[in-house]
């Protein structure tokens, strides 16, 4: 709902600003109620400076921003919105809670994906010539599971070296066909921002997972895939990563059509043939 005066494509956000709009769109509903000066407190900014944002999103002042925050915020409420608003604090020390946490993290991802990501996402996938994975840390299990599911479609799939001159080594050859997927929650990681820089020399399209609100790429060469994975100072649940990959791979499946069948009935043939030397 924010998209009306954050996301203007000809628009360039400074980090700092960019910082405090990621804390606006996680947090609507307690933005509509915080004075200037608390913003500042909680986005570790100051007034000046979201002052000169308010204005820098075609506002007269901060009051002016607020009062269009408060109006959207007050809009009627989806089935997603009650649930979001139901579980802002669920109690995550029982197991049903936590479930319900991981439920709460999944709906907040899919409120905050724009229309059409996912499939530009498959889109992407299925024309790539090559597909290079990058994570690091508990993410790397992520991009285990987006490989292991990928390459059951016959599609070519590697996870790059978490950095040093063996990344270099496998950059070396990126094309503008191929194509790098990105996980990298919290912060870029430096090894990302380096990605995301020989991007620009080499023209490769990128899906970029990320717990950080990014800006729409205009010509659609970076696909940004928000996934809420709770607040900074919480635990970080993978169960929206997974479902968000889940869906992508279904999504992937269908506009591929008869090649993942063709490839699973390979696989199913090996399996079998080879069944009473490795037991399935």
């Amino acid at each position: 709902m924010y998209e009306l005066f954050f996301s203007d494509p000809n628009r360039e956000y400074t980090r700092t600003e960019q910082n405090i709009i990621n804390y606006i769109l996680e947090h609507p509903d307690a933005c509509v109620h915080m004075s200037i000066g608390t913003l500042a407190q909680k986005t570790g900014s100051s007034e000046p400076t979201i002052s000169r944002l308010a204005r820098h999103c075609g506002y007269a002042d901060f009051k002016e921003l607020k009062a269009a925050m408060t109006a959207c915020v007050g809009e009627q409420k989806s089935p997603a919105d009650k649930l979001l608003s139901s579980m802002e604090h669920p109690d995550t020390s029982t197991p049903e809670g936590m479930l319900r946490y991981q439920q709460y993290c999944i709906e907040k991802t899919i409120s905050f994906l724009r229309a059409g990501q996912v499939q530009d996402a498959a889109d992407a996938i299925t024309r790539a010539r090559h597909i290079y994975l990058y994570a690091k840390g508990a993410a790397l299990s992520m991009a285990q599971l987006l490989r292991f599911r990928l390459i059951r479609f016959g599609l070519p799939v590697s996870i790059l070296p978490p950095g040093s001159s063996e990344l270099f080594e496998e950059m070396n050859f990126f094309t503008s066909n191929d194509l790098v997927i990105l996980f990298s929650f919290q912060k870029t990681s430096r090894e990302a921002a380096v990605l995301l820089d020989y991007q620009k020399q080499i023209g490769y399209p990128v899906i970029f997972l990320t717990s950080r609100i990014k800006e729409p790429d205009p010509d659609r060469r970076i696909i940004p895939l928000y996934i809420y994975r709770g607040e900074p100072t919480e635990y970080h649940s993978m169960a929206a990563p997974c479902a968000l990959i889940d869906a992508l791979v279904l999504l992937t499946g269908q506009k591929l059509g008869d090649a993942p069948k063709e490839s699973l009935s390979r696989l199913y043939r090996l399996k079998e043939h080879y069944r009473s030397d490795i037991p399935r």
